[in-house]
């Protein structure tokens, strides 16, 4: 073998290693975007659980009826959250989740943070909280993995209505 032919051997080698590299390279990247999105997925799945737990819920911890007339019966905000002794299970009003976390690890590839958090709003405004009490109820539901490039973080509005 002549020493041109020796350098041709030796090029396309170095251009078949190249394009090896390449394809692994692509194919690493494109396995990493499916992962992501399955488990953006889940975690949109497991955010859209904990808002319609809550959203099945009562408005508010009051019980008479007649104090539905006014907002100053409802919870104040500084108290939105679980009462003394709720735990997941027993809740049974929609602010109960403010504050709520847990950790999923459920699936063996990811473990998933899951937090919520509750306000009210005013409708005019309602990406800020305010404290006064409103008939408009806002939670933000947060979900998080180590193994998710993104947060997951979604919202939704829980009104009371009264038809009089």
């Amino acid at each position: 073998m002549g020493s041109g032919q020796m350098f041709l051997t030796i090029g396309a080698m170095t251009i078949f290693s190249f394009l090896i590299l390449r394809l692994n390279m692509a194919n690493l990247s494109t396995e990493d975007g499916m992962m992501n999105g399955k488990f953006g997925i889940l975690a949109v799945s497991l955010a859209s659980s904990v808002m319609e737990d809550a959203c099945s819920k009562a408005f508010d911890n009051v019980t008479d009826e007649n104090a539905y007339k006014s907002t100053s019966y409802l919870t104040a905000s500084n108290l939105l959250g679980p009462e003394n002794g709720e735990t997941y299970d027993t809740f049974n009003d929609f602010d109960d989740f403010n504050g709520y976390t847990r950790i999923d690890s459920t699936l063996p590839s990811a473990r998933f943070r899951v937090t919520a958090k509750v306000a009210y709003i005013n409708p005019s405004d309602p990406d800020v909280a305010t404290t006064s009490k409103t008939w408009h109820k806002k939670i933000i539901v947060t979900v998080s993995s180590p193994s998710m490039q993104d947060t997951i973080r979604l919202s939704q509005v829980f009104s009371y209505w009264s038809f009089r």
